[in-house]
């Protein structure tokens, strides 16, 4: 059975992108990404130092506490607003506070929840092959951040199409170092749909008369 993106606790939220770019944004889009890259490096040595102490936390609670949830749920959200704005999947200069609700293309993270310590304990070796994947399509959103730089530095817009598949890319990896820093317990989905279908087709009743065919006599 397939599981929609909004049944899941970590979910990409493509929230405001008329995928318009700026071309003068996107030529600089490297350079005015440099303040965030020193940011993120200083972030991301915190969440190595703590994850530590949290995995141990987590481990006697069976829970990670809301302050610790909060850290690394920012964190998760920073590093994937960081990776839209760079690859040109989001289309606004980010913040540098991994606030829900601050960034176009967002992620959107349920509140703490108890997961089973046998899972806590192995959480590493269970996320590697997740982790594995994630890297990959991170390859995937990289090569479309080069192609959609050459094309939007022409047509000064992002194709919807690419602009969809890195959401999708951004999202497995978000799930992914989510589940990895015990943000959340659900292991990540990587099916490519965006949003909720919605209801399919009212049935048909079971001893319905056959619908007429063009071309017969009455």
């Amino acid at each position: 059975m397939a599981v929609s993106a909004e049944q899941r606790p970590i979910r990409l939220v493509v929230r405001d992108d008329d995928l318009g770019r700026s071309r003068l944004t996107v030529f600089f889009r490297l350079f005015l990404a440099i303040p965030h890259f020193v940011w993120i490096l200083l972030w991301t040595v915190a969440v190595l130092f703590v994850g530590f102490f949290a995995w141990l936390i987590a481990l006697v609670l069976g829970r990670l506490p809301l302050p610790l949830h909060r850290f690394f749920a920012a964190y998760v959200r920073y590093a994937t607003h960081l990776v839209a704005f760079v690859y040109l999947i989001g289309r606004r200069f980010p913040g540098f506070t991994g606030r829900e609700g601050s960034y176009g293309i967002d992620v959107a993270i349920d509140p703490p929840e108890r997961q089973k310590r046998l899972t806590v304990l192995f959480r590493g070796l269970l996320a590697f092959p997740a982790l594995i994947v994630a890297s990959t399509l991170g390859s995937v959103a990289l090569v479309i951040g080069l192609l959609a730089w050459w094309y939007a530095l022409i047509r000064a817009r992002m194709p919807e199409g690419m602009r969809n598949l890195g959401v999708a890319s951004l999202r497995y990896s978000a799930q992914t170092y989510a589940y990895w820093l015990l943000v959340t317990g659900r292991y990540p989905h990587a099916s490519p749909v965006l949003r909720d279908p919605g209801p399919g087709p009212e049935p048909r009743p079971r001893f319905a008369p056959p619908e007429p065919v063009l071309g017969d006599t009455f």
